[in-house]
């Protein structure tokens, strides 16, 4: 999965696949996580806000089903 850096205090990178429309989150203390069922918009909105990290407190985190893979 090819990821994204974003400039974020608590997020290093974002990927996606659109295949299994599974979004991974590398945050900068090294832990990886999948959301799994992510709309490809989500992730295209991800890149786009200012702030990654209240996008992730609102719209992603909680709402998919989430596994911690580092």
């Amino acid at each position: 999965m090819q990821h994204h850096s974003v400039t974020s205090s608590r997020i290093a990178s974002v990927g996606y696949d659109e295949r299994t429309r599974t979004l991974e989150i590398c945050f900068h203390d090294k832990s990886v996580y999948q959301y799994q069922g992510v709309p490809e918009r989500i992730f295209s909105l991800f890149l786009t806000v200012v702030s990654k990290g209240r996008f992730y407190d609102g719209v992603v985190k909680g709402k998919y089903p989430e596994k911690k893979v580092a």
